[in-house]
């Protein structure tokens, strides 16, 4: 009990109950009693908006339409048949297949590229799915621009849910870096969209061509019960499904601030849909940091988190008003799951985007409540507005997951040592299927402090059930100390974009990524990061909060950071092979296998083999540049000169998209330099033409080849000879 703790268990604290806030404006910690009470911060201005913006209509293109055809009795039977258990996750939606949709090139015939006033290119699809309440796409990512623009829509709204192209591949970095390499990691769930109906509008900026963007849409998830049911103002009786004891959360003000700490959630697994509830929790030194909490069955890892999306005040606007919260709104982007157990049936994520302005940290208890203490759950039954059912702490329970198909589970009793479940009897109120994650409070001292977070069980309307919880204090014990400790910590966290692989590791430890790309660090800590590429890819250079191309770096830890390490893929063997195109006098070369069966189908024009290769391999990277269809140069460019490559890259940082500039495009295969224009012995030098289109206003090509005699004979037609660039391996 509180009355047994003393000033030497401070440590253990009882986190505070906070309001989203600017982290500078948090309060001192007083300790009472050796309990660290709640308080409340004032509401700030909310930085995150809404992801849903205002639909550009005068920009929208006619999409490309498609229906995937109606559902048989037989499979809509069969998927809307659920399991009502409070344990597991209400299911809402199921996968079906787009075969019109299936492959990258099936997709990219299908999108009809306009152009924009600004320049660049914009196309649409719009998919419907007879009968559905709402739609996810499941969009499987190749290759992304990170400058690309996503935006999900129905055809008769005017709002959309407009995503970049650098959170979509960040989203995928996640489970990847988790150890995830099928498609499914590769997928990213659209938001939701209410109906039938859904539009997928892609948006290129000027410069970046539709030939970079590789994606395939080979399935939806069919909602056939809507997460939302009814816009704000309409009848509870429209919204859910929830069992008639179930208890409205609103007629209870003293509990509004846990209220607003808990989320309804949606998430994508295998393509089928489904819903449980969850709660924000609060760090020690209160830094805004949105943890969330949830139930291990259902969000079971990365690929999972990575497609949630919640839904904040998902209530009544008032005691039994049977009408939808104003306030509500909902959050898209995914979760990082930081820490996951069967154990305590535990899911820790931080969420990718903030919650809205005015939902609640909520506090928690890193140690064990005592036989008999009175409880809390807040959740949402059947997806339903929010619910409230108070009860008693009965026992410890040791629980074993029995069929993890069924979600079936079976308890013994046990004891506080051994027993990582709270047994719950309620004395009012219930759960039920889609409550599963949701928390439990402890009150004490009038304060409410999370305990454990739903199993599942079986409670009913009509008595003698009851509902397991895992164990926050063993969860907090065994590893969520590490983000919720009761030192001042701000949280640090890597990213890996690009094409390439390669891991991060830093000193203090804490960031292996690798499989884990955030930790919380000391306030005022120096944390030196390393990259260190994979076989076959290079570090091309850091961003965020730290910069530049050397492989460590330094970040002072006085606020949470985030860093991004770009590793890029390179031949390191192989061949390079070179390109001819007699209706554009232009010569390209290419180390990519891929890329060279692209080129050779004639799917980018009349590129004909020249018959001159040389080798890839060498201590340098290759900096591959293009220009643009327009305003151009519609031609590419190399060099293994670290200071021209970084010459350029400065230049098309300073020189608008409006204007002919180069762009860079990747790090393509490696090389040798020469040295006073000779090549070392075991190599073959590599001559470099030019055009001199500049100057005769046409578009500016380099011929890049190992045949001298090829280089004399563009020469003899005008072009200027540069010499030898490159060394290649014999």
């Amino acid at each position: 009990m509180p009355g047994n703790l003393n000033s030497n268990v401070l440590t253990a604290l009882w986190v505070l109950l906070t309001i989203i806030s600017n982290p500078s404006h948090a309060q001192p910690f007083e300790p009472i009693t050796g309990r660290v009470e709640s308080f409340t911060l004032p509401a700030p201005a909310d930085g995150s908006a809404s992801p849903l913006k205002p639909r550009r209509t005068s920009i929208s293109p006619p999409p490309h339409s498609i229906s995937i055809g109606a559902i048989s009795n037989e499979k809509k039977s069969a998927e809307t048949n659920v399991d009502s258990r409070p344990g597991t996750p209400r299911k809402i939606g199921f996968g079906r297949d787009v075969p019109q949709l299936g492959s990258i090139t099936d997709t990219a015939t299908r999108l009809q590229w306009q152009n924009t006033a600004q320049g660049g290119k914009i196309a649409a699809i719009s998919i419907t799915s007879p009968q559905a309440t709402g739609i996810r796409l499941g969009i499987l990512v190749r290759r992304l621009p990170a400058e690309v623009t996503f935006r999900f829509y129905s055809q008769g709204s005017g709002v959309a849910y407009e995503i970049a192209g650098k959170e979509i591949m960040k989203t995928i970095q996640r489970n990847l870096d988790a150890g995830d390499g099928s498609d499914a990691a590769r997928t990213y769930w659209s938001p939701h969209v209410e109906g039938e109906e859904v539009t997928l509008e892609i948006e290129l900026p000027s410069g970046i061509s539709p030939d970079t963007l590789e994606i395939a849409i080979p399935s939806v998830s069919h909602f056939f019960f809507g997460p939302l049911k009814a816009a704000p103002g309409e009848k509870i009786s429209k919204i859910g499904q929830a069992a008639s004891c179930e208890i409205d959360v609103s007629c209870y003000s003293e509990w509004s601030p846990e209220s607003k700490s808990t989320a309804k959630i949606t998430f994508v697994d295998s393509g089928s849909s489904f819903l449980c509830s969850g709660t924000l929790l609060n760090d020690a030194s209160s830094s805004g940091t949105p943890y969330f909490l949830s139930a291990n069955h259902c969000i079971t890892s990365q690929t999972v988190a990575s497609t949630l999306q919640t839904f904040w005040f998902y209530r009544s606007a008032a005691c039994n008003s049977g009408t939808l919260n104003p306030e509500f709104q909902t959050r898209t982007g995914g979760a990082t799951l930081l820490y996951g157990s069967q154990a305590t049936d535990t899911s820790f994520m931080q969420l990718s985007n903030l919650p809205p302005a005015g939902a609640y940290y909520a506090g928690w208890s890193p140690n064990a409540p005592e036989l008999y203490a009175y409880v809390t759950g807040i959740h949402h039954p059947q997806g339903d507005l929010q619910k409230i059912s108070f009860g008693r702490f009965q026992s410890f329970q040791d629980c074993t997951a029995t069929n993890p198909n069924t979600g079936t589970y079976e308890c013994t009793f046990s004891n506080k040592s051994n027993g990582k479940f709270l047994d719950i009897t309620y004395t009012s109120g219930i759960t039920e299927s889609g409550s599963s994650g949701a928390g439990l409070f402890e009150t004490i001292g009038n304060v409410h402090y999370l305990i454990g977070q739903l199993r599942g069980g079986n409670a009913s309307c009509y008595g003698s059930g009851s509902d397991d919880y895992g164990r926050f204090d063993v969860a907090y014990s065994d590893a969520l100390h590490q983000w919720l400790n009761a030192g001042p910590t701000f949280l640090l966290s890597v990213s890996k974009l690009n094409n390439g692989n390669g891991t991060v590791i830093s000193s203090p430890s804490g960031i292996n990524c690798g499989t884990r790309c955030s930790a919380p660090f000391t306030q005022g800590a120096n944390v030196t990061l390393t990259a260190t590429p994979a076989s076959g890819s290079i570090f091309s250079g850091w961003s965020g909060a730290c910069s530049g191309t050397n492989a460590t770096c330094s970040v002072a830890m006085n606020m949470p950071q985030s860093v991004t390490a770009t590793f890029s893929t390179i031949a390191a063997t192989g061949t390079v092979v070179e390109y001819y195109n007699p209706d554009l006098d232009h010569y390209f070369i290419t180390a990519g296998p891929g890329e060279q069966a692209f080129v050779d189908s004639g799917a980018v024009g009349r590129w004909q083999r020249t018959g001159v290769t040389f080798m890839s391999g060498g201590n340098l990277p290759v900096c591959r540049f293009y220009g643009s269809m327009s305003p151009g140069p519609n031609s590419h460019f190399y060099t293994a000169s670290a200071d021209e490559c970084a010459q350029l890259k400065q230049l098309q940082a300073t020189t608008p998209a409006t204007q002919k500039r180069w762009n860079f495009e990747s790090l393509d295969f490696l090389t040798m330099v020469p040295v006073n224009g000779a090549c070392p012995t075991h190599t073959s030098p590599v001559y470099r033409a030019y055009n001199n289109g500049f100057s005769r206003g046409i578009d500016s090509n380099h011929r890049i080849t190992s045949d001298q005699a090829a280089i004399q004979e563009v020469v003899a037609r005008g072009w200027i000879n540069e010499g030898v660039v490159m060394c290649a391996p014999q």
